[in-house]
């Protein structure tokens, strides 16, 4: 499966702060892995730098399924890849993969490009959409995941 995803994330090791009294880890945790990847974000070529010309994205939905518990000494390993984009929007998603491989949860998101001195939609420069759309044909190239997407633009 990871080779269908071609951003890796590093690598983060389950803590006993991270479980919850079930003994798995706690759903806030899958949430923050997903959402701790920063560098993922740098590539689509949003950095603080992107914000400074008024420009940011906020995210309009995001669905995480639980396939697999993941326990206190495991690693959870987060995968990327671009699903589409359109002028104004971002579809993306990601897998955690345990240490065998098998996936522990799916997630999907959609962004929306945001004029922050408006707080409003708007579309994203040619520029930025060409960039965008040539990471969603490379992460296509890669084949299909064995899953359905739930999210769509």
């Amino acid at each position: 499966m990871r080779d269908k995803f071609p951003y890796i994330g590093n690598d983060v090791l389950i803590t006993q702060e991270m479980c919850d009294l079930n003994g798995h880890m706690n759903v806030i945790y899958y949430a923050k892995i997903f959402e701790d990847e920063f560098p993922f974000y740098s590539s689509l070529g949003f950095s603080s730098d992107y914000f400074k010309k008024g420009f940011s994205f906020f995210t309009l939905e995001m669905n995480i399924r639980y396939l697999k518990e993941m326990k206190k000494g495991e690693y959870a390993s987060p995968c990327f890849r671009y699903f589409a984009v359109k002028p104004k929007l971002i579809h993306y998603g990601g897998v955690i993969l345990n240490e065998a491989g098998d996936i522990s949860a799916i997630t999907e998101n959609v962004l929306i490009h945001v004029d922050m001195n408006t707080r409003r939609s708007c579309e994203m420069s040619d520029e930025t959409i060409s960039h965008l759309q040539n990471m969603v044909e490379d992460h296509s190239s890669t084949g299909p995941i064995d899953f359905d997407l739930r999210l769509k633009i």
